[in-house]
């Protein structure tokens, strides 16, 4: 499990200009070295769209580290200029295809520095005048005090604003200043927060490729139920909405969610699931396939006494079991998605339908007996057959979508 941590780059009175978004391993609190910088970035992307730019950086900007190839990724449609920024790392070759994506990008409106400067990198040079700033290393011992006002100098001539990283101390935050830097970053001016602790909520790897197969047909209906089909997938999309789409208040269905998106916004949130590859174990998916067969059979049991609440009872069974899939309690879940005011009494409470339909669910789960069934017929007022064909048709539905991939 990842975190997103956020550095804070400061001016010389050590006032918060912008941030640095830096990911790190939950155990460790250190950037996963084994990782690959493309998924890296990919996924402090997620979380980050996730938990709500405005809400994380107070306003301001945050700047991610990309390489290179993450530029040509289509995810950047995805994300608002004005809260985030871009830290490129890892330039080995600047190609005319890096150079277009950063200029079609700086024509968006994102803002661009690069990353660990010199002019005797001389691949660097070519993107000096796409940039807004750079980034320079006081503590790597590169350059002599006369070099580094040189350096300085002359990238203030050309309108580059300059940071310099690694200040860990009084002594190189002054001697940092007298050089003429912009602004200032290392643990002595802000040291690394914690952004949250983020949940890794798993999704299946056919949510994907239905997902893909959906959207090829410009079917966004289809594309909501692909989505509803998934757990971790319909979490990811409801926490993306919920944290950009302030009007986006108590969502009662996933084709509710997907009403805020255009079929290129839904391409790219799905590129973004695709990217980051959290996709579940042989552990977790035992407990998605509860998850689906509790949402079915809450849907299909709601339509026979309160058909309005279907979409409602759908959501409520497929979050019932975010205890055992990521440690947290139902309830905690549908606020935080702001889910319909109805989800949550049915988790807390159970004195309103939902939660009657949420005990039927989790007898049945347990005890699909004659007498049982007999019991809940009564109490819905329908036949006792409705209840059998309810339960059938939720294990096929939940079958079916752990079908393996042809």
């Amino acid at each position: 499990m990842f975190v997103v941590f956020k550095q804070p780059v400061v001016d010389g009175e050590k006032n918060v200009v912008f941030y640095e978004a830096l990911l790190k391993d939950i155990k460790t609190k250190k950037y996963p070295e084994d990782i690959d910088p493309f998924k890296a970035s990919s996924i402090a992307v997620n979380l980050l769209m996730e938990l709500g730019l405005e809400r994380i950086t107070q306003g301001k900007k945050i700047f991610i580290n990309v390489p290179s190839l993450f530029l040509r990724a289509s995810m950047f449609e995805l994300l608002p200029p004005e809260y985030i920024g871009i830290e490129l790392v890892e330039n080995k070759e600047i190609t005319n295809d890096l150079l277009q994506a950063v200029n079609t990008l700086v024509k968006r409106g994102f803002t661009f520095i690069i990353d660990d400067f010199g002019f005797e990198k001389i691949n660097y040079l070519s993107l000096l005048g796409k940039c807004h700033g750079v980034k320079i290393d006081i503590s790597a011992g590169i350059y002599d005090d006369e070099d580094m006002r040189e350096i300085l100098h002359i990238l203030e001539e050309l309108g580059k604003e300059t940071i310099a990283k690694n200040i860990a101390t009084e002594e190189d935050f002054k001697r940092a200043k007298e050089f003429g830097f912009n602004y200032f970053q290392g643990f002595y001016t802000g040291k690394p927060e914690p952004v949250r602790d983020v949940k890794s909520f798993y999704f299946m790897k056919r949510t994907i490729i239905e997902l893909y197969k959906a959207l090829k047909g410009r079917n966004l209906k289809k594309a909501a139920e692909v989505i509803e089909s998934d757990v971790g997938a319909t979490y990811r999309l409801l926490s993306f909405v919920r944290a950009n789409y302030k009007e986006a208040n108590h969502i009662d269905s996933v084709e509710s969610a997907v009403s805020f998106l255009n079929v290129n916004k839904m391409a790219n949130f799905t590129l973004s699931l695709a990217i980051t590859e959290l996709f579940a174990g042989i552990e977790e998916e035992e407990f998605i396939r509860a998850s689906l067969f509790r949402a079915s059979l809450a849907e299909e049991l709601t339509k026979m006494f309160a058909p309005d609440r279907s979409e409602k009872a759908y959501l409520m069974g497929l979050f019932s079991m975010t205890k055992y899939l990521i440690g947290e309690a139902p309830e905690d879940v549908a606020r935080e998605l702001n889910l319909d005011k109805d989800i949550i009494t049915a988790y807390e409470k159970r004195n309103n339908e939902l939660g009657l339909i949420l005990s039927i669910v989790e007898l049945l789960e347990d005890k699909a007996e004659k007498s049982i069934i007999d019991k809940v017929a009564r109490i819905l007022r329908t036949d006792p057959k409705d209840i059998r064909k309810a339960i059938k048709k939720a294990r096929a539905t939940a079958q079916r979508l752990f079908a393996p991939i042809r």
